[in-house]
């Protein structure tokens, strides 16, 4: 009789063994391995990462900043960034390092912009963000790099914002009228990069898939925010009320907004002609998305969520329509009791396109 062994059997001695008794057929397909951790144990590695590198981070930056010395600064970052990419791309089977990285990169990045004391944030942040996103191959700062460079385009797209607080009335007609032009950039960007395999100009997944993230959520937060903060954001100056009046120009900017939408429904039905008589009463929902660029941003996520079979895309298209609605209800310049009849009026409608749709449906 054998003596009992303390040590696992290795997985590929458990399944010859198992085979060779005949309790598993030799052409029986197994089932992959998967070595990813729990997403509850990585959201405590990553909590606790983030915490220690906090530690790591207030070490050297403390010093730095008692020194009041620029180029302390500037060094201190460029060893930061150095040493965070180094262990991002030298401990790849490892989770709790790379992610420890993470904002010690982050926090390098703050100090070389610190320490270079530029006259306006935008350029450095968006060379210094290109800079992470290249160097490392780590998808959480690849992810934050990239929404840092896409705020970055968004604010050089918005010239009135922060830098014009005074004498608006100065200002030029055309910088209100480059916002449309914006907003179809960033929804046909959006559209591109969720419906088309990611190989574009020659890179991968990798640099992608982060970019098509960020770009996701920033969009969708940018436009609930331009919908709450309304008045605040778009503050027109006198000369510039004519362009803002609901008349022919003001429909055609608003269509603007609605033509990435328009475009990702005419490729889905392109594809799929079939469901054209299905999705046909949805089409009452259009002029909502007309009267706000929130709503159509909100649709067009919703839709290619819908269309692609994503779930995730989906429910962050029915959280952003429901803020952008919220919004636009809220700011909508109304007496109480016509705000009233139009939530009474838009549940009528949704009741009978529901309807419409479940007798098609059967």
């Amino acid at each position: 009789m054998s003596q009992p062994s303390n040590q696992i059997a290795a997985w590929d001695g458990v399944i010859a063994g198992l085979r060779e008794s005949g309790a598993l057929r030799q052409d029986a397909a197994l089932p992959g391995h998967d070595d990813a951790l729990p997403w509850s144990v990585m959201i405590l590695q990553t909590i606790a990462a983030w915490i220690a590198a906090a530690l790591l981070v207030a070490a050297v930056v403390v010093p730095a900043f008692i020194a009041s010395n620029e180029s302390a600064w500037i060094v201190c970052g460029v060893l930061l960034i150095a040493v965070a990419t180094a262990v991002m791309r030298l401990n790849r089977q490892s989770f709790f390092l790379p992610q420890m990285a993470v904002p010690v990169a982050i926090a390098g990045a703050v100090l070389v912009a610190a320490g270079l004391k530029p006259d306006s944030w935008e350029l450095p942040a968006f060379v210094l963000a290109l800079i992470l996103f290249a160097l490392s191959g780590h998808r959480l700062l690849r992810f934050i790099a990239a929404g840092v460079m896409l705020a970055v385009l968004w604010y050089w797209m918005t010239p009135w914002l922060g830098r014009y607080n005074y004498g608006l009335r100065e200002h030029a007609t055309w910088m209100w009228q480059l916002a449309p032009l914006r907003n179809l950039l960033f929804s046909l960007a959006l559209w591109w990069l969720w419906t088309h395999p990611l190989k574009l100009f020659g890179l991968g997944p990798a640099v992608w898939q982060p970019v098509r993230h960020a770009l996701l959520w920033f969009w969708l937060g940018a436009q609930v925010w331009q919908a709450i903060g309304w008045h605040e954001l778009f503050v027109a100056p006198s000369d510039a009320d004519q362009w803002l009046a609901p008349n022919g120009l003001w429909l055609a900017y608003r269509l603007l907004d609605l033509l990435p939408l328009l475009l990702a429904v005419f490729m889905t039905l392109r594809r799929n002609p079939g469901l054209a008589a299905r999705i046909l009463p949805l089409a009452v929902l259009l002029p909502l998305c007309v009267l706000s660029p929130a709503l159509a941003t909100a649709a067009l996520v919703l839709w290619i969520g819908l269309a692609e079979g994503r779930s995730y895309l989906t429910a962050l298209g029915i959280a952003a329509a429901l803020a952008g609605f919220g919004a636009f209800y809220y700011n909508l310049n109304w007496p109480l009791l016509y705000k009233g009849l139009l939530l009474m009026a838009s549940g009528i409608v949704l009741l009978l396109v529901w309807l419409s749709m479940s007798r098609k449906a059967t």
